[in-house]
């Protein structure tokens, strides 16, 4: 057949696109080799998350409690693709996965407030006009060793994200900090955090939320309520990204 009369599918494209497109197919091959992307869930080639994954992150509210009673809702659960995602945000620098994490961390938030409403309407049921208490989100600082590390506060990138008013740095770790929390059991941990952190402000009065990134044995969020209630706080809940399995509870 001769060159002139062969089909062609689709517009041909104009020169300075094509260079443009070819440009840019050879700027990634060239960063693939350089700094290879992967999928931060399930570790697919060539996408920083890939579609399973981020349909896996879709939230699923469940609430535990913590010894005290105190309730703490996670929008997911910490494991599988899930903890792989949460550590390459938390560990591997991969900042921009707060984007995809956040509607799990606003989902738990949710599904706090509703609780807290609930319980303050029953205990001032039959009272003439219910108070109106104002509520602070803190966020539990990551330990200095962790800040140094990532040069980042996980936590608080979430947050922004959302656009959240929150009360920052009103906890923040002491020098006592127990450090990493890998390879130790649950009383080991527990012990760890004892004394780790400290509240910068008064809080007499004010109902707190406590925002932390996973729970695990449950001993960061306990620190934290010590610490803020020591200033006069009233802990009414807590929200975290992600609760591991052992923690797993009713759906909320």
């Amino acid at each position: 057949m001769p060159q002139s009369s062969r089909p062609r599918l689709g517009p041909r494209p104009r020169p300075a696109v094509a260079w443009r497109s070819a440009l840019g197919r050879a700027t990634r091959e060239a960063l693939s080799v350089v700094s290879p992307v992967s999928c931060a869930g399930c570790r697919a080639p060539d996408v920083a998350l890939c579609d399973d994954c981020r349909r896996r992150l879709v939230p699923e509210v469940t609430r535990v409690d913590l010894p005290d009673g105190l309730p703490v809702f996670a929008g997911l659960a910490y494991a599988f693709e899930v903890r792989g995602v949460v550590l390459a945000f938390k560990n591997g620098g991969r900042v921009r996965l707060a984007e995809a994490l956040a509607p799990a961390l606003a989902a738990a938030l949710e599904a706090c407030a509703r609780v807290v409403t609930a319980e303050a309407e029953r205990a001032d049921a039959g009272a003439d006009a219910p108070p109106d208490l104002p509520v602070l989100v803190v966020p539990v600082p990551p330990s200095r060793r962790g800040r140094r590390r990532r040069g980042y506060d996980p936590v608080d990138l979430v947050l922004r994200r959302l656009g959240l008013t929150v009360g920052r740095r009103v906890l923040v770790p002491t020098a006592t900090a127990g450090g990493g929390q890998k390879g130790r059991d649950r009383q080991q941990r527990l012990r760890a955090r004892e004394g780790s952190l400290r509240c910068r402000r008064d809080l007499g009065g004010m109902h707190v939320v406590l925002v932390d990134d996973v729970v695990t044995t449950g001993g960061t969020l306990l620190e934290a309520c010590r610490a803020v209630r020591a200033r006069g706080a009233v802990v009414v809940g807590a929200a975290c990204l992600a609760a591991t399995p052992s923690w797993s509870g009713s759906t909320a």
